[in-house]
C-alpha cells in the first residue's frame, strides 16, 4: 500500500508562539491550552478537527493527522462518536463546536488519567469546554476583570 501523505495544514496557536500568518505572539490563552486545528479536511467534504490540550507539539501533530488521514481514507466523524485507539487506554470524544471564525469544528475531547470526561475533570482537562472565543481572549478577559475589580 502507498504511504498516504498529508494535504492539510496544523496551524498552533498558544501562549509564546509566533502566528505563522502574521508573526504576533501570543499570550492571551488560559495556562496549559491552546487552539490547535486542521485545515484542509474541508478538500474530503469534512468539518475540521481541533485539540485545545496543550500537549507537545510532536503528540498535537500526531492526534490531528491520525485523524485526517482516517478521514482521507473515508472514515466519517460527527459530534459524540467515540474514537478508539489514539490511546490504548481510553477513548477519544469528539465534541462540536464553533472555530475562532464560527465555522463548526470536531473538538477532540481527551479525558484525564482517570478517565474522566472535561466536565468532571479538574485544570487543565475542564478547560477543552472553553469555546474558542474564550480561548483566545481569555487573558484580554482576565486582564479586563482585573482591572474592574480595582475601579469597579
Amino acid at each position: 500500500m502507498a504511504e498516504q501523505k498529508c494535504n492539510w495544514v496544523i496551524h498552533y496557536m498558544t501562549n509564546g508562539v509566533p502566528c505563522e500568518c502574521c508573526g504576533k505572539v501570543e499570550y492571551n490563552f488560559p495556562p496549559q491550552l491552546c487552539d490547535a486545528h486542521t485545515d484542509g479536511m474541508w478538500k474530503y467534504g469534512h468539518m475540521e478537527f481541533q485539540l485545545v490540550l496543550n500537549y507537545q507539539r510532536e503528540e498535537i501533530m500526531r492526534l490531528l493527522n491520525t485523524m485526517g488521514m482516517r478521514v482521507a481514507r473515508g472514515e466519517r466523524f460527527k459530534d459524540g462518536d467515540l474514537i478508539e485507539g489514539l490511546y490504548l487506554d481510553c477513548s477519544v470524544k469528539l465534541q462540536e463546536f464553533p472555530d475562532i471564525d464560527g465555522k463548526p469544528v470536531l473538538r477532540l475531547m481527551i479525558p484525564d488519567k482517570e478517565n474522566r470526561w472535561p466536565e468532571e475533570a479538574g485544570v487543565p482537562y475542564c478547560g477543552q469546554l472553553f469555546s474558542t472565543f474564550l480561548l483566545h481572549h481569555y487573558g484580554d478577559l482576565r486582564n479586563a476583570l482585573d482591572e474592574y475589580k480595582k475601579n469597579p
